[in-house]
């Protein structure tokens, strides 16, 4: 989430160097990306040692779609802002990626994707609208880039337009619910975030929440520019 920040930095006030940003994406794509889903893991520890994490692999679980949905806007982000060369292509490889992974996992009927995401229709999980927002805006802004093609372009605009339909309107003011309020693993003295199924569907949802909003807002920009 901070190398589009830090992007933007070395080219505005650095020197330009990119090598580390494209380098830590590529840490991310070898030690977190699942290889029967093509999806990434809430989280990894090098140690292998915290309560959360496979003592083989290190890797948490399962599959949370903000997570998710803030690594594929910020892959998107990076495709934007950084100049032509080695390293965006790389980065660009791992967007579309993950854009044909999480693709799969779309519900058919609303677009949107599941709070877990690969554990659709499972009991207890939900169709989330923050991430789905997130997830929407990467494949518009892609499309845009020229990255994905239109069945990714198409994809985004059918979440967005259930998104648009789950606002309700409470005294004049929108209302956006679906939205996660937080998640998290750990720490070791709270064993709740143990990044099970059971505990991700267990945190609250909430209306009109920040994380969820913003990236809503952000997906209707896609859709302006895109004249639609």
């Amino acid at each position: 989430m901070a190398q589009p920040f830090e992007a933007l930095y070395r080219l505005t006030f650095g020197d330009g160097d990119v090598r580390d940003i494209a380098a830590q994406v590529g840490t991310v794509r070898a030690r977190m990306r699942d290889e029967a889903t093509g999806l990434y893991r809430h989280g990894y520890d090098a140690s292998r040692k915290v309560f959360w994490a496979d003592p083989e692999t290190g890797l948490s679980r399962c599959v949370w779609l903000r997570a998710l949905g803030w690594y594929f806007m910020a892959l998107s982000d990076l495709c934007e802002i950084l100049p032509e060369g080695p390293e965006r292509d790389g980065i660009a490889d791992t967007f579309r990626d993950l854009a044909q992974s999480v693709a799969r996992y779309a519900d058919p009927d609303t677009g949107l994707y599941w709070q877990v995401v690969d554990q659709g229709g499972r009991e207890g999980n939900y169709l989330e609208s923050s991430g789905s927002s997130m997830i929407a805006c990467g494949m518009l802004k892609g499309a845009r880039l020229g990255l994905l093609d239109e069945g990714m372009a198409a994809l985004g605009r059918k979440a967005f337009g259930t998104l648009k339909d789950r606002l309700v309107w409470r005294d004049g003011e929108p209302e956006l619910g679906g939205i996660c309020l937080v998640a998290g693993l750990g720490p070791e003295d709270n064993r709740r975030r143990d990044g099970s199924f059971e505990y991700y569907i267990s945190e609250p949802v909430v209306a009109n929440d920040a994380k969820g909003v913003a990236p809503f807002v952000m997906c209707y920009t896609e859709m302006l520019r895109a004249g639609k």
